[in-house]
């Protein structure tokens, strides 16, 4: 009797250390220590997509203006952003933003020079409204701003176009400190540039008609691995 005595006692204690450990562990993951709030910072590194916008992102042997073939297609390539603001509360983030993403041109182009390289600038005003989970941030930015995207020839000319862009950019990010943050970040630009314009060192001849063989103007998509943190 004694040793199923103190074996039922060692199981109640171990129970209760156990329920007293769970509750502790239960209450440190409700109510982890984190500053939402303040100055707020963040970098993304990834990847830039081309979306068919007024011109498109694949064509097979278009023609155009003087007969001017086009084949292929504008490829994913390198994008990255930042991002610099001020938290209001644990709800809402507000700032600045800036995002720069680079196109594959892999075409084949025939009565011109082929194009080596295109990129697109951009900026923005954004406000997120974010949905904190625990130590997780759900959100989603949206704001106005202007874009430049260029398409650069192996000759040096340039074919560009400008203007109004929208930036829609949903985030999941967790707080691995109580000021730092890891996660993932989209950002999708949505580009409302009137016309596509042709320079070369002496003279710039823009147009709003489009052509089959354009590669410009084009939405884009950037997405990669989002780091920042709160400060102030």
């Amino acid at each position: 009797m004694p040793i199923v005595r103190a074996r039922s006692l060692s199981l109640g204690l171990a129970t209760a250390a156990l329920l007293v450990t769970a509750g502790l562990s239960a209450d440190a993951h409700a109510r982890p220590n984190l500053t939402r709030k303040g100055g707020q910072w963040g970098v993304m590194l990834g990847g830039a997509a081309c979306i068919p916008g007024k011109a498109e992102c694949a064509r097979d042997t278009a023609t155009g203006v003087g007969g001017v073939t086009v084949d292929g297609k504008t490829r994913p390539s390198v994008g990255l952003g930042a991002e610099l603001g001020y938290r209001f509360n644990k709800y809402v983030f507000a700032g600045a933003a800036y995002n720069l993403g680079f196109f594959d041109t892999s075409y084949e182009v025939v009565g011109a020079a082929s194009y080596r390289r295109g990129m697109q600038n951009s900026v923005f005003g954004v406000v997120r409204p974010t949905l904190p989970v625990w130590r997780f941030d759900f959100g989603l930015g949206l704001g106005p701003g202007f874009s430049r995207q260029t398409f650069v020839r192996t000759d040096g000319t340039k074919d560009y176009s400008q203007g109004f862009a929208f930036k829609i950019e949903p985030t999941i990010d967790v707080f691995v400190s109580r000021r730092v943050f890891v996660g993932a970040k989209l950002d999708m630009i949505l580009n409302a540039h009137g016309r596509t314009c042709r320079e070369n060192e002496t003279t710039v001849v823009c147009d709003k008609q489009s052509y089959d063989t354009d590669v410009a103007p084009v939405h884009q998509m950037l997405f990669g691995l989002h780091v920042g943190g709160t400060f102030l």
